[in-house]
């Protein structure tokens, strides 16, 4: 359909399209409602290297490499179905990642939290990031790791407010709105085209009626009727051009005329012819 045509639809069908355009604003709002933004927070907890491998009078940051063997350790940990169970169960709307940093070449374990409210995003980050120096302590308690070579950890960086993640609504939002758009032009469309298509019946219908009223009426048989001929019947020989002539008077026959054109008091006798 050209572009001129469809416009021309949607403007006499201009009831179609604004019902349509608030069925889209209700899907809207409902796509909005459905999925709603989400708020998330990140914070990085980096592992330092025990005491007793760093030498006298130098610094631990110095000494992180190899590092990166302990803090997949504790990301393994921490990403298993028992820390998530017990964080959940104090924040049942919040989820949690933890990757190990693929931006550094050191021990550095990055979380992000997420959650539908503002205000719990901050205080689930700070719980999920006191899980690591916990997981870290339960992990060399049990191999019994002595004081002297135990690892140690602290915050690098934490978010000071919440990042409001809108991606998951916005996608939501804009099939919401494709799809109320898409009703709304189909509907109007068809709508015009169904329409225009009985007042073209209607049109031809009655102009095949003005038609048919303005030719005149045929007073003949009409095609493929029998027509019916009158019999011609030659008059009688005149009497009077026999005037005079010894002849005697012909009379007619009665073949002359037919039997059912003769009624019965025209029948007479013939009369005798005069005499000369």
């Amino acid at each position: 359909m050209e572009f001129t045509a469809l416009v021309a639809s949607l403007v006499r069908r201009w009831y179609v399209v604004a019902l349509g355009l608030l069925l889209t604003a209700g899907l809207a709002t409902a796509a909005v409602w459905a999925v709603p933004p989400t708020y998330s927070a990140a914070g990085s907890v980096l592992l330092l290297p025990p005491g007793a491998s760093v030498p006298e009078g130098s610094n631990q940051l110095l000494q992180l490499a190899g590092l990166e063997q302990p803090a997949s350790l504790i990301v393994a940990y921490l990403a298993g179905d028992d820390v998530r169970e017990s964080f959940a169960a104090k924040y049942p709307d919040v989820t949690y990642d933890v990757v190990l940093d693929p931006l550094s070449r050191g021990p550095l374990v990055m979380m992000t939290v997420r959650s539908p409210s503002s205000g719990t995003v901050m205080d689930a980050l700070d719980a999920a990031l006191a899980t690591v120096p916990r997981a870290l302590d339960s992990l060399q308690n049990q191999v019994d790791a002595p004081s002297a070579s135990r690892f140690a950890s602290m915050r690098l960086s934490v978010d000071a407010k919440p990042t409001t993640v809108t991606s998951s609504t916005l996608r939501a939002l804009i099939a919401a709105v494709g799809l109320g758009m898409a009703i709304t032009l189909a509907g109007a469309v068809s709508l015009d085209s169904l329409v225009l298509r009985r007042q073209q019946r209607r049109a031809a219908g009655t102009g095949r009626w003005a038609a048919a009223s303005t030719h005149p009426q045929r007073s003949g048989p009409a095609d493929g009727e029998p027509t019916l001929v009158t019999p011609r019947h030659d008059p009688p020989h005149d009497i009077r051009a026999n005037r005079g002539r010894p002849t005697e008077q012909i009379s007619p026959s009665p073949d002359d005329y037919p039997s059912e054109a003769r009624a019965p008091s025209e029948v007479r006798a013939p009369r005798a012819a005069p005499r000369t």
